[in-house]
């Protein structure tokens, strides 16, 4: 008896066929994104432990703090969660039905959101590191093209949903270009005016002042600069490989959400460590040049940005040195003034 075997054909339209020959953008980007996030976020979710096990400043902004690593560390899972969800459903629940698969890109909110819900974490993030320079400055003024480009960019992400939403692509990659702009620059701004503030202090000449403003210079560049390497790449990308390869830029744009945050994070634990030494007694200064120590065991954090703007003051310590006559057997008393001990312009608080 003869074995008859049958196959099935199963017949798709053009664009739903177009969908399936290219599956290693139309569905391999979004698989590789979820791979990213996933993988960022437990790199967040490290640095959050790290924040609430050390010590955190109840004073002033310090105390706020905890509230704000609560509302990143929300958004982060809720944009892998996105992630997550994207890639079940267009890889396991729509598998064998691309017609509705290749739909969900321009349809499905919560697909259609991805870059949006980047932007915002974007937004938290550049709004903290600007109210750091605006602490450092004391200009509106300075800060006034930094709010303006972080407003611009975020009300182009709303309107790049908007036109994935109605179908006009021609301006969906218009207004992403002026988002990814806009991120670029603020986050540019950020970074340049905060050095020049930093650089600009660094008048007293003392070697423990001239120390801390390296440090925290450091601090600027190490967290700035992976976001705005990434927003930069994520441009070009967004810019040059045209509507076939289009979606590619989403890796970038799943990173970029993370790595806002891990800088964010990453400048809070340094404060974290940086008062932690403070308090322990590890900050040892130096005054004079006659060996006098002072260990600062106040509490007194070098939080970036809590500044005093007072003047620069000198202070002349009096020294008395007894002299004992041999000869004479007197005793007599000498007021000799120590090394002038200069102080800087600006005494930074952690606690504040």
């Amino acid at each position: 008896m003869a074995a008859t075997t049958t196959s099935s054909v199963i017949e798709l339209i053009p664009a739903s066929q177009a969908f399936v020959a290219n599956r290693t953008t139309s569905l391999g980007t979004w698989v590789l994104a979820g791979f990213v996030d996933s993988i960022l976020m437990g790199v967040v979710l490290c640095q959050v432990m790290t924040f609430f096990k050390s010590g955190r400043s109840q004073e002033g902004f310090g105390r706020h703090y905890h509230w704000l690593v609560l509302l990143v560390t929300f958004l982060s899972i809720l944009k892998t969660s996105q992630a997550i969800a994207v890639v079940w459903v267009q890889n396991v629940q729509d598998y064998m039905n691309p017609d509705v698969a290749r739909l969900l890109v321009a349809k499905a909110w919560w697909q259609v959101s991805t870059p949006l819900l980047t932007g915002i974490i974007g937004v938290v993030v550049q709004s903290f590191f600007a109210l750091r320079f605006y602490m450092l400055v004391r200009n509106i003024w300075l800060i006034m093209p930094i709010a303006a480009s972080m407003l611009l960019g975020f009300a182009a992400i709303c309107l790049q949903m908007n036109s994935i939403l109605i179908g006009d692509a021609k301006a969906k990659v218009m207004w992403l270009l002026v988002h990814l702009v806009c991120a670029f620059m603020t986050d540019f701004f950020n970074t340049v005016g905060t050095c020049y503030a930093l650089r600009s202090r660094n008048s007293s000449g003392l070697e423990s002042t001239t120390s801390l403003i390296n440090r925290l210079l450091r601090l600027v560049f190490e967290s700035a600069i992976p976001p705005t390497i990434v927003a930069a790449i994520d441009l070009i990308m967004s810019q040059t490989l045209g509507p076939t390869h289009l979606l590619w830029h989403l890796v970038l744009n799943y990173a970029l959400a993370k790595l806002y945050v891990i800088s964010l994070m990453y400048t809070l634990n340094c404060i974290n460590e940086y008062r932690q030494n403070v308090l322990s007694g590890e900050r040892v200064t130096t005054s004079g040049s006659r060996g006098n120590r002072s260990i600062n065991k106040r509490g007194d954090d070098v939080e970036l940005g809590h500044l005093r703007t007072k003047p620069d003051q000198v202070y002349v310590q009096t020294q008395i040195i007894t002299h004992v006559s041999p000869s004479q057997g007197t005793v007599e008393h000498e007021d000799r003034p120590l090394d002038d001990v200069k102080l800087s312009g600006w005494q930074p608080d952690w606690n504040r």
